[in-house]
């Protein structure tokens, strides 16, 4: 491997759609938790649109109250949805509504549904989504989409590192995420991407390379 021209990456494997989940009741305390952590070790900016999806049986007249209602406060707080689908008698299959925004992002959207909780529909009716960009427009450090779905907290998480001459101050970050983090990164999701053999792809790290990172996770257990 030529360590000059690599990069220490942190990919989790195809099986884990959502990524990973954030064992904390307080959503918006796991969140602000995950959002801070990262914002502390990598220059941290947003990028692209919040989604907020609602999901509802109309056959369910309760539900279906709080639904519409639902609508109608997003209408405002949103501005109008962006997609619409209706079911058309299935009865495993929900109707669901996207909306999009561009100035609103995932916290606002949770702080709004705790103000009006008792007039819209429980948490467990919404996908949430947001794209997170970290580092700098040169350096990408991590892309990261915050997941809230089915009333629970996921972070997908891609992050990559330049692995240089400097490999203490690598270590050194993996190791705070570790620590920090209300979720474990896996020893095992890290790869090595750059040439090895005249070709360019991801590489398992080797047993010395594990080992290193390995006792650094472990010396921040603590």
């Amino acid at each position: 491997m030529n360590t000059n021209s690599s990069f220490f990456v942190y990919t989790l494997p195809k099986s884990n759609s959502l990524g990973h989940y954030v064992k904390n009741k307080d959503i918006v305390c796991g969140l602000k938790k995950v959002i801070d952590t990262f914002e502390k070790n990598f220059a941290g900016y947003q990028c692209g649109n919040t989604q907020l999806e609602i999901f509802f049986k109309k056959d369910n007249e309760q539900e279906l109250i709080l639904a519409q209602q639902t609508i109608s406060k997003m209408n405002i707080f949103l501005g109008l949805p962006v997609h619409k689908w209706e079911n058309s008698g299935n009865e495993y299959i929900k109707t669901s509504i996207r909306w999009e925004s561009s100035s609103k992002n995932i916290l606002d959207i949770l702080e709004f549904l705790k103000v009006n909780k008792n007039e819209v529909l429980p948490l467990f009716h919404f996908t949430l989504l947001q794209f997170y960009h970290y580092g700098t427009t040169v350096t990408e450090n991590a892309q990261i989409n915050y997941i809230i779905d089915s009333g629970k907290l996921f972070v997908d998480l891609y992050m990559i590192l330049p692995y240089s001459s400097n490999e203490e101050r690598m270590y050194q970050v993996i190791a705070s995420l570790y620590k920090e983090l209300p979720f474990n990164l896996n020893s095992k999701n890290f790869r090595r991407f750059g040439l090895n053999k005249n070709r360019r792809a991801f590489w398992r790290l080797d047993s010395e390379t594990l080992q290193l990172l390995e006792s650094y996770l472990e010396n921040k257990s603590g």
